[in-house]
C-alpha cells in the first residue's frame, strides 16, 4: 500500500515567522540586562565611593518640600549646602539661631523642623542645616576609644620610648584620618556659610544650637572664632576623641552656654558627663536644664525645646 505524506507549507512558515519575531527581543532583552548591569554597577561604585565621606542630607525632596525656604550655601572648591531659613513670626525680632541637625537628619527632619517653627513663632529667625552621617568607616574609627599613654616606668631606656612611638604611629590610619578631617572640614564649613548668611541678613551674633552629636561641631566653630551671642547643646552626644579634653578646651570659652539633658538621666551612671564636669568646675556662663527627651527623638518634641531655649535666650537680655 502507497504512503503518502501530506506537506502543509502554511504550518512551517508560520513557525519560522515566529522565530524570527522572538529572536530580536531577546537580543535586546540580554543588550538592555548587560547595560542595565554595566549601570548598575558603575552606580554602586559611585555610591561606595560617595559613602566613604557622607550620606546626604535629602536635599533635593526638602527644595520640593520647603521651596521658599530653601537656600543654598557655597562652600569650597565649588561644593555647596542646604539649609532652609524660617524668618521670624512676629516683629520686632529677637534675633537668629542657627540648628545643626543631629547626626544623619536632614535640615527639616526629626525635632530640627518643630524646632525651628517654635522658636521663629517666639520672634527668632532660624537657619538649619543637615548633618551627615559618617561612614561605617569613619564612624568606627570615631568611636575608637581614646588611651592614655601611660607613664614612663622607672629606668625605662630610649628603645623603650622609641618603640611605643613606633607602635602608636603603625596603629594610626592615615586613610581614615584623611575621611575625618575632610568629614569636619565640610561640616565646619557648612557652619562658618549659615553663620555668614544670617549676619548678610542683618543678625548680627547669631547663637549657634546642636542636637545630639552635632553639639560637637558647634562648639568647634565657636572656639574656632565664630561670632556667636550664644552656645546651646540639645542633648549632646559626644564621640570618645570628643570627650577627651574638652572640658580643658571650653575653659577658654567667652560664650555662654545652655546644656538642655534628658530629665531623669542620671548624672554618675557612666562617670561625670561633660555638663556636669563644667558644673562642678565652676564654669561661668553655663547652665544646665532638664527637658523631656526620648530617643530616637520625635517631632512632637521640638517647640517644648524651642520653648526652653527661647526663654533662657531672652533672660540673657535681662
Amino acid at each position: 500500500m502507497q504512503r503518502f505524506e501530506i506537506y502543509r507549507p502554511g504550518v512551517f512558515w508560520l513557525f519560522i515567522l515566529a522565530l524570527m519575531c522572538v529572536a530580536p527581543s531577546i537580543t535586546l532583552g540580554q543588550e538592555e540586562s548587560g547595560t542595565a548591569g554595566e549601570a548598575e554597577g558603575v552606580e554602586a561604585s559611585e555610591s561606595a565611593s560617595r559613602a566613604l565621606i557622607w550620606t546626604g542630607t535629602g536635599e533635593r525632596s526638602l527644595i520640593q518640600r520647603f521651596p521658599e525656604s530653601a537656600v543654598w550655601l557655597e562652600l569650597e572648591e565649588g561644593d555647596r549646602a542646604l539649609g532652609l531659613f524660617y524668618p521670624e513670626a512676629r516683629l520686632p525680632a529677637r534675633g537668629a539661631v542657627l540648628v545643626l541637625s543631629d547626626e544623619g537628619e536632614t535640615a527639616a527632619s526629626g525635632v530640627t523642623g518643630s524646632l525651628a517653627a517654635g522658636l521663629a513663632s517666639r520672634g527668632w529667625a532660624v537657619l538649619t542645616l543637615g548633618l551627615e552621617s559618617p561612614s561605617p568607616v569613619l564612624s568606627e574609627f570615631l568611636m575608637r576609644p581614646v588611651m592614655e599613654p601611660p607613664a614612663a616606668e622607672a629606668g625605662a631606656g630610649e628603645e623603650g620610648a622609641s618603640d611605643s612611638v613606633m607602635i602608636d604611629v603603625m596603629a594610626s590610619s592615615e586613610s581614615a584620618d584623611d575621611l575625618e578631617a575632610r568629614y569636619r572640614s565640610r561640616i565646619n564649613q557648612m557652619l562658618q556659610a549659615g553663620l555668614a548668611l544670617l549676619v548678610e541678613r542683618g543678625y548680627e551674633a547669631p547663637a549657634v544650637l546642636g542636637v545630639g552629636r552635632a553639639s560637637i561641631h558647634v562648639t568647634n566653630r565657636v572656639l574656632d572664632g565664630a561670632d556667636a551671642s550664644a552656645l546651646i547643646w540639645v542633648v549632646p552626644q559626644f564621640y570618645p576623641v570628643d570627650r577627651s579634653g574638652l572640658p580643658d578646651r571650653l575653659e577658654s570659652l567667652g560664650t555662654d552656654l545652655l546644656e538642655l539633658y534628658p530629665q531623669g538621666t542620671a548624672d554618675d551612671q557612666s562617670g561625670w558627663s561633660i555638663g556636669m564636669q563644667l558644673r562642678r568646675a565652676g564654669m561661668s556662663g553655663f547652665e544646665r536644664q532638664p527637658i523631656a527627651w526620648i530617643s530616637p527623638a520625635p517631632e512632637t518634641l521640638g517647640d517644648g525645646v524651642a520653648s526652653r531655649v527661647a526663654a533662657w535666650l531672652e533672660s540673657r537680655e535681662r
